[in-house]
This record gives C-alpha cells, sequence and structure tokens, in this order.
C-alpha cells in the first residue's frame, strides 16, 4: 500500500453565508498524481490555499507524513515542502527571469546574494521545463506562455515533494504543455507527489493516478484513473444532465453585409498585412499557435495599441481606431484573455461592473436611475443565465465562467454589434464553457458578429462558421469550419 505524503482529513471553510468546502478528505501518495476536478465553484481554488498556508480551515486538519500540521502562512506550506504554480500569473515584471525563479531563494554568498549561482539555478530549473527562456530577461519581456512557465519553474526550484499546479497549461502550446508533463513524469518516477487541477479532461486522464470530484464544496466522488473516462467525470461535476456540445455550430443564415473589413493591418513585431472579412452574424475563428499574433490583433482592432498601416471599415464606413472610446464608439468591443487583470473591476459589485459602460444611460441631471438600471441588469442575468446571489454581491463571488458572462452583459448593454473575444473559456468549467458557447451562437443568430480567439482547435471548429488561421503573424487561411479538421488546422498554423 502507497504512504499517503499530504493529507486532508474533513477540511470545511465557509465565507459568510456560502459553505465553500464541507468534509472534504483526499489523500496524495508517493510517487502519485491525484487531480482535483470540478466545476467553478465547486471549492478547489478554497482547499488548494488551504493546503498553501493561504487560509485557514474552519474545520478538519492537515497531515504530512501523518503527522498534523498546522500552517498560518505560505512561508510554513513551503517549510514542509509544498510549492504551487498558480493559474493566475504573480510574477514580478521588473526583475529578472532568475530573480523571479529563486525569489526570496537566492543563493548566499560571502558578500549577500550569490547572483551567479542564483542565475545557474534558475537556470537549471528553466531547462527543466523549457531551456529556450533567457534567465537575464525582465519577466515583463515574455510573452504570456513563457510567464506562466516561469512560474512553473519557481515551484520546481524549491526542492519541494509536494508539487500543486492549478491549470498549468491554459496558456501553453501542444508542446510546451508536454514538456511539462515530462517533468511531471519525472517528478514522479524520484517519488515526489502532485496535485494537479484543470478543466481539461483529456490531461487529468493522461496524467493521473486518482481522481477527486468535488461539487458544492463536497467531495462526490474518487476514482481510480485507469477504470473511468470524460463523460462520468462529467457527469458527477455536474451532478446533472450536462450540455452536450453538437461538434458545430446549429444553422443559421449568416448575413452577406460585412460587419468589419480589415485591409493589410500591420504592428512591427506583432502582425503583418492582415486582411479578412466578418459578416454580420457570422463567428469568425482565430487560431494559431502562441505567439502567432492572435491577441495582438485583438488588441490593436480595440485600440490598445495603434495600427502603422492598413485599414479598418465597420459596415462600409472606413474608421479610424487610435483609442478604445474610439472602438466602443463605433460598436466594436473587446473581452480580454486576463480577465482578472484586464476585465472586470474586482471593488465593485456585479451590478456595477455590468453597468459600468453605460452609465450615461441611466443618468438625470444630478443623480442616476439605479431602478432603471437594477432592471435592465437582472434582464440580462436571465438573458445570459447568469448564476448570482443578489446583482449587489462582489464580482469576485462568482465563477469564472459568470463572471464572464457578466463581462458579455457589460458590453451587450452598450449596444455594442462586433464582439472581439479573446479566450473567452479559459480557466471555466466544461458545461461553463458549452454555456458561453450556447449564448455567442444565440448572439450570433440575432445578427451580432463575432471575432473568437482560441487556442484550442476543437474548440474554434465547434463554434465558428469559418476560421482565419495565422503563423508569426500572417495570416496562412481562411477556410470552413464545416470541412475542417484539428490536424488541418495545425498544418496552416505551422506552415
Amino acid at each position: 500500500m502507497l504512504a499517503n505524503v499530504l493529507e486532508t482529513s474533513g477540511i470545511s471553510k465557509r465565507f459568510g453565508v456560502v459553505q465553500a468546502l464541507s468534509g472534504v478528505s483526499v489523500h496524495v501518495s508517493a510517487g502519485r498524481v491525484h487531480a482535483l476536478v470540478g466545476e467553478n465553484g465547486a471549492g478547489k481554488s478554497t482547499l488548494m490555499n488551504i493546503i498553501c498556508g493561504k487560509l485557514r480551515p474552519d474545520e478538519g486538519e492537515l497531515r504530512i507524513d501523518g503527522e498534523r500540521v498546522d500552517f498560518s502562512s505560505p512561508l510554513d506550506a513551503q517549510r514542509a515542502g509544498i510549492a504551487i504554480s498558480p493559474q493566475e500569473i504573480n510574477l514580478v515584471p521588473a526583475l529578472s527571469v532568475a530573480e523571479n525563479v529563486l525569489l526570496g531563494a537566492q543563493a548566499e554568498g560571502a558578500f549577500g546574494v550569490d547572483w551567479r549561482e542564483t542565475r545557474a539555478r534558475a537556470a537549471k530549473s528553466l531547462a527543466e521545463i523549457d531551456d529556450t527562456i533567457d534567465p537575464d530577461r525582465p519577466a515583463r519581456d515574455l510573452r504570456k506562455a513563457q510567464q506562466q512557465l516561469v512560474q512553473i519553474a519557481r515551484a520546481t526550484a524549491t526542492s519541494a515533494r509536494i508539487l500543486i499546479f492549478d491549470e498549468p497549461t491554459a496558456a501553453l502550446t501542444d508542446r510546451e504543455s508536454e514538456r511539462l508533463f515530462s517533468f511531471i513524469d519525472r517528478f514522479k518516477a524520484a517519488g515526489g507527489s502532485i496535485l494537479y487541477i484543470s478543466h481539461r479532461l483529456d490531461e487529468i486522464l493522461r496524467l493521473a493516478d486518482e481522481i477527486s470530484v468535488l461539487r458544492d464544496g463536497r467531495l462526490v466522488a474518487s476514482l481510480d484513473a485507469d477504470a473511468t473516462d470524460k463523460d462520468e467525470m462529467v457527469h458527477l461535476m455536474a451532478g446533472r444532465e450536462t450540455a452536450s456540445p453538437t461538434g458545430r455550430p446549429p444553422e443559421r443564415a449568416v448575413a452577406d453585409a460585412v460587419a468589419l473589413k480589415v485591409t493589410k493591418l500591420s504592428r512591427t513585431g506583432e502582425f503583418r498585412d492582415v486582411s479578412f472579412e466578418l459578416r454580420r452574424g457570422e463567428i469568425l475563428g482565430i487560431a494559431g499557435l502562441v505567439g502567432a499574433g492572435r491577441t495582438e490583433l485583438g488588441r490593436c482592432l480595440f485600440g490598445v495599441t495603434k495600427a502603422e498601416s492598413g485599414a479598418v471599415e465597420v459596415f462600409g464606413e472606413p474608421v479610424t481606431i487610435q483609442h478604445p472610446a474610439d472602438a466602443i464608439r463605433h460598436g466594436l468591443v473587446y473581452l480580454p484573455e486576463e480577465r482578472k487583470h484586464d476585465g472586470i473591476f474586482p471593488l465593485l459589485s456585479i451590478k456595477e461592473n455590468m453597468a459600468i459602460a453605460s452609465l450615461g444611460r441611466f443618468q438625470d441631471l444630478l443623480t442616476l436611475r439605479f431602478s432603471d438600471m437594477a432592471r435592465e441588469v437582472a434582464d440580462y442575468v436571465q438573458r445570459l443565465r447568469i448564476k448570482i446571489g443578489r446583482v449587489e454581491d462582489p464580482i469576485t463571488s462568482l465563477s469564472g465562467g459568470n463572471q464572464q458572462k457578466v463581462i458579455l452583459a457589460r458590453w451587450l448593454m452598450r449596444d455594442a454589434c462586433i464582439l472581439i473575444l479573446d479566450e473567452p473559456t479559459r480557466g471555466v468549467d466544461v458545461n461553463a464553457k458549452l454555456e458561453i458557447q450556447a449564448v455567442l451562437q444565440g448572439l450570433a443568430a440575432r445578427g451580432l458578429s463575432i471575432l473568437y480567439i482560441s487556442s484550442e482547435l476543437q474548440e474554434v471548429l465547434d463554434v465558428s462558421d469559418r476560421v482565419l488561421v495565422m503563423h508569426e503573424g500572417r495570416v496562412k487561411g481562411i477556410v470552413d469550419a464545416a470541412g475542417a479538421t484539428q490536424q488541418s488546422l495545425l498544418r496552416l498554423a505551422m506552415s
């Protein structure tokens, strides 16, 4: 019988009236990968934060090697041999990669920090994950995927016996993910223990030995990874009949009218001579590997950055977009990849987050018509099936999928007609993803035009009418989604 390195026993945690965890018991054995799955709001992050010392449980206990431990801070957990690579990027932008990897654990020399040894140790940890990142480069200059890899390297550099990975591949390419999986295999073979959290169920089945399923803060099943499949996991996570992807968008009419026309748009170092047309009521997927220029194109179209050449037309009218306010005025809006950093206002309520772009419509001479605002917010909560308690609750009380719906409703209230969505389902569970896609299909059927940027090729195929494929900042082709496959898109994306 395998020895349990980490155990949680009867862990419970409440936040106000919300019972985040209720009597959860899981164990992680030596040389094993234990996966934790569940819908957004199931309690995974709360359990992870308790294990890492960020939160303390109301009830229950943690044990390491059979001995009870009581962490009062993340440093206590680190000293006990636990390290985490969180989903959200948490690097110091001005510091170098090496300094970030060994932050707080730099090599000591006779006269302070031994920077040569620190750099050597950081380079060694980086090489385990990705050997193409320069340890001397400032963290702020890295792509999102590279920052994620540095964060993973930071966790592995601590000589921890227990590693926790929270959605580690969300921003990674297939190649980068495989490098991480190879590291996990080596770490496991050396006797290390891993707690792995992901919404990508194929990864779970590839890596895990045991799987714990959480639902509404409770442990509902403990599964042998070799004896289960995705359908069983989804059913246990949801506890109800789940939505099923159709594999293709439902048939709907796409108008001949061109909502957005982009001609030879260029920005040095990001993309070059990008041209395409987006029709009214169409969902145009934008696919490509990390570094292809997809996000950069979306940000430029919204005016976050400025194009150096090229032209943009909205419903046949030439427009100049120098600032997001210009884009919004023309009915073109952008939902960013980094929802928590760039999308929500974390200190504001659900109602305030949704209505913030439309306050002028509810403004009288000296006051706001709060009752009108509340009615419209409630209408969009119902239309988009947003799961909330009260509209006055903080936006941070919602799961990632419901936060995304609130941001989407924000722009629908502003009468947007062209939506640019950058990784709209990143970090949300299977059913939330299908719900968001169904909402988008409904919006397109009512005439909205959508640019759908995603690194998941099957997701692009499932939701789009056509797919524009980019590689190193250039358009490599535009294909009908109905006749395309992941393999055909990948061939274009790598050509």
